[in-house]
């Protein structure tokens, strides 16, 4: 989830594009793949229950396919398990045709009954679920080759999401059973041979693989794929240098700039794709609260006492007041900086937008750019990079620390505080994060903000940010073919409307309180943001009333700094030059080039060795 999952393509040299290769193939074969990380338990590793990064991406398309993909240009969603999508006339029902004849490597069928079993499970799923429960109302059966989707809100570019999120990708349901002990079973062009989590993961040819070439030759070409995780950037370069990996993939500026300085590869870079890229940045817990949806819900009961809303409004009761405040105030906290862990009774920095502004004001954004990222990708003010029609200037604060040290000022002043601090979480074991937070903090306390430093594995830094156990985290995330992708990370609720109109039912908060959705994990519950996407969603896609919704959502986040936006994140695969075929793999009919690589979602059917 952290992370993520569209991005796109260009290839990173003129002429012939590059890892792309129409002769004729060569069967057979290993290839040897490193990732940045690895999923914490493979026994759950599909779309429905999964928690997929970039690397987790890559080894999903060996193992399962999806239900469309993105066509080259990012535009149209291309056919893969699904044929078509066609929505009504207010986008809120959308009737997909499934393909037929197509099974998984245990030999059961993929029909509409797999489709609705996915759902069942995502939707069930404590973190995918709720990622999801905006979005989706009930998917039902029309017949056995037909589905429908029926939506919470009009979706009129949902066909993206179904390319593009990890829901898009069809496990059989067998591994769904919470005693499941066995591999992941897919439709994908390979199988799991072994796994070791962390370490490498070692998958074999799906011989009954339902896709073939232009050619009719069928598909995949390689006999097998090892994933290995490699989660240092600079040991992962040397390793394909060596030889001792065939393919790498990155999303380190400086890494990706010493690319060009080792022999006898290629590589691609999405710099200009047909895509706003996933950005670098700071997200921030502006609440200063764990995540106040799961106290709601009464998912912090057993650790906090805390009761929840939820549970009177299901029995038709209004929530005692106490119980209403206690989602509102009762989970208010900071990281204590001298145990690392969460204390509720400790006064939140973050949570001031004066703090978040000088915060902003602080960082050099260019230089960031330069010295920690290599000057790869651009910086950013925003989820929207410059060349995209979704862009307006937002108005994102310019660097200045001598304002920031004025509003840092103001705000000790203010509350009669001799210093100000935050803990601040980036990933352990990876150096390039180490040099990130290093200059970071170097440029907070340039301004009068202490920053201490909280190395964490990178599953444990996303269930933190979950949770809302955190003050402030570095992340990569957003981004797209299409802005929609990113509703429920910036979605929020009305709390004190009644459930029946949308609201959260706690009348007894101040009127026009907001609650972040329960994966918007800045916390940023804003009535102006979630106003210009529902209206962004239900307009008619490439229309001027979709594309002036979503700069409001940009310029606003640019008020109320939910993140301190750096640079893009810049994705790149890096192959050795017997590595063909790697580049714009093929939609369902094995002929239409699509966006792939597209993030770490690479197609690896059509790759071959010589």
């Amino acid at each position: 989830m952290a992370g993520t999952v569209v991005d796109g393509l260009v290839a990173g040299v003129a002429g012939a594009a590059t890892g792309v290769n129409t002769g004729k193939p060569r069967r057979g074969g290993t290839l040897t793949v490193a990732l940045i990380s690895d999923v914490p338990n493979y026994h759950i590793f599909n779309g429905s229950q999964g928690r997929l990064d970039a690397s987790g991406f890559c080894v999903a398309n060996a193992l399962y396919d999806p239900l469309f993909v993105m066509s080259a240009n990012g535009k149209v969603a291309l056919p893969m398990l699904a044929l078509s999508a066609t929505p009504n006339a207010n986008y809120t029902v959308w009737t997909v045709k499934l393909r037929r004849g197509v099974s998984f490597t245990n030999g059961d069928p993929f029909d509409a009954d797999i489709v609705l079993a996915n759902y069942a499970a995502a939707a069930a799923d404590p973190t995918v679920g709720l990622a999801i429960r905006p979005i989706i109302k009930t998917v039902s059966k029309v017949d056995s080759s037909t589905v429908q989707y029926s939506m919470v809100i009009p979706y009129s570019t949902f066909p993206v999401l179904l390319a593009e999120q990890q829901i898009s990708y069809m496990a059989n349901p067998s591994s769904f059973s919470a005693t499941f002990a066995g591999t992941p079973v897919g439709t994908g062009p390979f199988k799991v041979k072994s796994w070791q989590v962390g370490v490498e993961s070692q998958l074999i040819r799906n011989s009954g693989y339902w896709k073939s070439d232009a050619h009719n030759r069928q598909l995949p070409y390689l006999n097998g794929i090892n994933f290995k995780t490699i989660a240092d950037d600079n040991a992962r370069n040397q390793a394909l240098q060596t030889g001792s990996v065939d393919m790498i993939l990155t999303q380190d500026g400086a890494a990706i700039a010493n690319l060009k300085k080792i022999k006898n590869i290629t590589y691609v870079t999405d710099v200009n794709a047909p895509r706003d890229p996933s950005v670098n940045c700071l997200i921030v817990n502006t609440t200063g609260t764990l995540n106040q949806y799961f106290a709601w819900a009464g998912q912090f009961t057993a650790a906090l006492g805390l009761p929840g809303s939820l549970q009177y409004l299901l029995k038709g009761q209004v929530p005692p007041a106490a119980v209403q405040m206690a989602d509102w105030l009762g989970t208010l906290g900071a990281v204590d900086p001298s145990t690392l862990t969460w204390n509720t009774k400790l006064k939140p920095v973050m949570n001031d937008v004066t703090i978040r502004r000088a915060c902003a004001m602080a960082v050099n954004r260019t230089t960031y750019w330069k010295v920690v990222d290599g000057q790869t990708g651009v910086v950013s003010d925003g989820i929207y990079k410059k060349t995209s029609r979704f862009y307006a200037n937002p108005g994102y604060p310019a660097y200045n620390p001598s304002k920031a040290r004025s509003l840092v000022a103001a705000y000790k002043s203010a509350n009669n505080l001799t210093s100000v601090g935050f803990v601040l979480d980036f990933v352990s074991g990876n150096s390039a994060a180490q040099k990130a937070f290093g200059f970071l903090q170097q440029q907070f306390a340039t301004i009068g903000i202490t920053v201490t430093p909280r190395p964490l594995i990178q599953s444990t830094l996303i269930n933190n940010v979950i949770y809302g156990t955190y003050d402030c985290a570095t992340w990569n995330q957003f981004g797209g073919v299409d802005p929609g992708l990113n509703y429920v990370w910036f979605n929020s609720f009305s709390a004190t409307a009644s459930l029946a109109a949308g609201g959260l039912g706690m009348p007894a908060l101040p009127a026009g309180t907001m609650f972040a959705g329960a994966v918007n994990f800045a916390h940023q519950a804003d009535l102006a943001v979630e106003t210009a996407m529902l209206n962004a969603l239900a307009s008619r896609p490439n229309s001027a009333a979709q594309k002036a919704e979503w700069q409001k959502v940009n310029a606003q986040f640019a008020k109320d700094i939910p993140y301190l936006w750096l640079d893009t994140t810049v994705t790149a695969f890096a192959a050795r030059k017997n590595v063909q075929n790697w580049v714009s793999g093929t939609a369902g009919d094995g002929t239409t080039r699509c966006l792939s690589p597209d993030g770490g979602s690479a197609r690896w059917d059509q790759i071959w060795k010589h």
